[in-house]
């Protein structure tokens, strides 16, 4: 009861206090009083907007480089043609680690923006792959809401909506756009004749070749039996990467050789010895070798229902089958080898030049450019950190 009473005093004493300084003779007494704390009071609150409204702002676009963390997967950071690091970051999969929303947490204190990127599998659907740990939706990783977390998407999907909210942002942009052709230049390789009609790229799981990750995403049951028809009907030569001592098709014992897994620096240098590269990947969604061995002038023989990299086949770099209508396409394919030119359309329409104008007219469409460490209009494109 007394505390009651005191609360309804407390209530009293503000209200004849409001109500005392509301009329307007009181009001100039109390600005003639405290003169000089109102002055200070408005000084320090004029900087405050000042400076969060241009020296902030500038300081973003002069010191960004050192104010923007480097970040590391599913983190991509995102560059100007210049190689200025902007406050502008992709994620590319699920976090999968505790720390992931850390990191994105205080990447956003210090004024970073966040771009969605469709580099692993489906995300940001569902992950089809049986054998990866992210199919299973009851994991934590599944439990934030990613499109929240970004203001934009780049996607690789024939149906984008299907896997995108229609009404978020999105552009068909992928990490596989941004190919270096420069750098892959099939004059670059001291190779004079092909050693190999094809290459395929399919890791093995496990000592034993038994099914998982990389079979499922590389579609080696279906290849399987596409390189039957291959071997035996055309008696292709074939470069099997990474699947060293499983089991192949018998018609393809003698003309396919296998090799373990390799580093980079020597799995490059096998594009210049094949003629096209065999794609019957399913689940994924960037394939980078799909690009690179475009830049090596490679045509592409891919599976339709790949989740990306369906954009890349065209009359003038190679077809698409099905394994319903793989030996007529094949046909097709093989009758039209020597007139791809799959290194002419990468430069035409894809690497880190044609790609980053898109990207940067999607961050446009996306940001204001206060909101970003540099000025947009004054750069000739963006590209991702890779």
């Amino acid at each position: 009861m007394n505390i009651l009473i005191v609360y309804l005093n407390y209530k009293i004493i503000l209200y004849n206090i409001i109500i005392y300084y509301m009329n307007y003779n009181n009001i100039i007494r109390f600005i003639k009083k405290y003169k000089k704390e109102i002055i200070i009071l408005i000084i320090i609150l004029s900087a405050i907007i000042i400076y969060y409204k241009y020296v902030n702002n500038y300081l973003l676009r002069k010191l960004g480089i050192y104010r923007v963390p480097d970040m590391k997967r599913p983190f991509l950071n995102i560059y100007t043609d210049t190689g200025f690091k902007t406050n502008l970051v992709f994620i590319t999969h699920p976090f999968t680690r505790d720390e992931c929303i850390k990191q994105y947490n205080d990447a956003i204190s210090r004024g970073v923006k966040f771009l969605g990127m469709s580099s692993y599998c489906e995300f940001p659907g569902a992950v089809s792959n049986p054998h990866d740990i992210l199919h299973d939706r009851n994991l934590d990783a599944w439990k934030y809401d990613y499109f929240k977390l970004t203001q934009g998407w780049c996607h690789c999907f024939r149906e984008p909506d299907k896997f995108i909210p229609r009404d978020i942002k999105k552009a068909l942009i992928s990490e596989s756009d941004f190919a270096n052709y420069q750098g892959h230049n099939p004059e670059k390789v001291d190779i004079k004749t092909k050693e190999y009609d094809f290459i395929y790229i399919c890791l093995k799981d496990n000592d034993k070749c038994e099914p998982g990750w990389q079979s499922y995403n590389r579609n080696w049951d279906e290849a399987k039996i596409c390189l039957d028809i291959m071997c035996k009907k055309y008696k292709l030569k074939g470069l099997l990467i990474g699947r060293i001592n499983c089991e192949i098709p018998e018609t393809c014992h003698n003309i396919m050789d296998l090799t373990d897994f390799q580093d980079y620096s020597v799995f490059i240098k096998n594009y210049g010895k094949c003629k096209f590269i065999f794609l019957p990947n399913t689940s994924d969604a960037s394939p980078r070798v799909m690009t690179e061995a475009m830049c090596y002038n490679l045509p592409i023989l891919v599976n339709s229902n790949i989740v990306g990299g369906w954009k890349y086949v065209s009359p003038e770099t190679g077809e698409e089958f099905t394994l319903n209508n793989f030996e007529e396409k094949l046909d097709i394919f093989m009758k039209n080898l020597s007139n791809y030119k799959p290194r002419e359309y990468i430069i035409k329409n894809y690497g880190p030049e044609n790609s980053g104008k898109r990207l940067l007219t999607f961050v446009k469409e996306c940001f204001k450019n206060n909101e970003l460490n540099f000025n947009i209009n004054k750069i000739n494109y963006l590209k991702p950190g890779i």
